[in-house]
């Protein structure tokens, strides 16, 4: 066999070892371009070696635990279970903005990603407290309270139910606008205002209806209503309007949050029909019934 066979079987021999190394391997946690703050593990598994160790931009590399049973990669790991590997890491320590994190097996790299920490300002925050309610989260028609715990540095869910705020209802308060490009000069500027009760109702094919009453007559919006999953708020992309006094337009809201007590929301109306303005304004009232 010549020299030149030899050397080709031997590359073709280390580039399918390399292969099945990256193959056999995965840094978990955390995702590339994940969000981190907070103490949380930086874990996943390797077949087979001797060390594990992690490197955060430039600084020193450093020895992690090796060695727990991972079931789950047997199968990948011919078998062998004491493959996993977990550091427990205070992302505080780092500053705001994007990191490196590589991971080696035996010196070798096998992943490399980027994650951007976000921090309170402190290594460790003390003496702190705070829970907040995620209305329609992790489903619509549910909820999830969030408490800040001290040991983590982060949130943690602490409990979930189904008393989520419904939105259908009858509510007292205003409309405020600043008016821009309207056709009458008079109608232009602000900030402007109206009383109003307005009834809303959202369907089963989530169109929601807002109708608002006052001394001039009424108005109704309808729009496909989308569900967020941060606080539960309410964004309609594009809608339809109409006036008992004749106006028409197209409106859209960026969000609109209800709860039991009140509802309020930014809204952008274009009119098209008996005027031209450009409304940007906010809604808010508080519930009746």
């Amino acid at each position: 066999m010549s020299f030149r066979i030899v050397f080709a079987a031997l590359v073709v021999a280390a580039s399918l070892f390399t292969a099945r190394a990256f193959a056999a391997s995965a840094l978990e946690n955390p995702q590339p371009n994940a969000i981190e703050s907070g103490i949380t593990a930086i874990s996943g598994w390797y077949c087979p070696a001797a060390a594990i160790t992690i490197q955060i931009d430039n600084n020193p590399p450093v020895s992690v635990p090796y060695g727990s049973e991972r079931g789950d990669a047997a199968s990948l790991c011919g078998g062998a279970l004491k493959t996993g590997f977990s550091y427990l890491f205070n992302w505080n320590t780092l500053a705001v903005g994007p990191h490196t994190l590589k991971a080696f097996a035996d010196g070798v790299q096998f992943a490399s990603i980027t994650v951007n920490v976000v921090t309170l300002g402190a290594e460790f925050l003390t003496s702190k407290s705070g829970e907040y309610w995620l209305s329609n989260f992790p489903d619509y028609g549910k909820r999830t309270r969030i408490t800040w715990q001290q040991s983590k540095q982060n949130f943690v869910v602490s409990s979930t139910d189904t008393q989520v705020a419904k939105i259908d209802g009858t509510y007292i308060g205003s409309i405020t606008t600043n008016n821009t490009g309207c056709t009458t000069p008079a109608n232009n500027g602000g900030p402007r205002y109206e009383l109003n009760q307005f009834t809303v109702v959202v369907s089963a094919q989530s169109v929601l209806t807002m109708r608002g009453d006052n001394n001039n007559g009424a108005c109704e919006f309808v729009g496909q209503a989308q569900y967020t999953t941060s606080g539960g708020h309410i964004v309609v992309p594009a809608g339809d309007f109409a006036c008992s006094n004749g106006l028409k337009g197209t409106w859209a809201a960026d969000r609109v949050v209800f709860d039991s007590a009140a509802m309020i929301g930014d809204l952008t109306v274009k009119y098209t029909t008996g005027e031209t303005c450009t409304s940007v304004g906010r809604i808010g009232a508080a519930r009746y019934q």
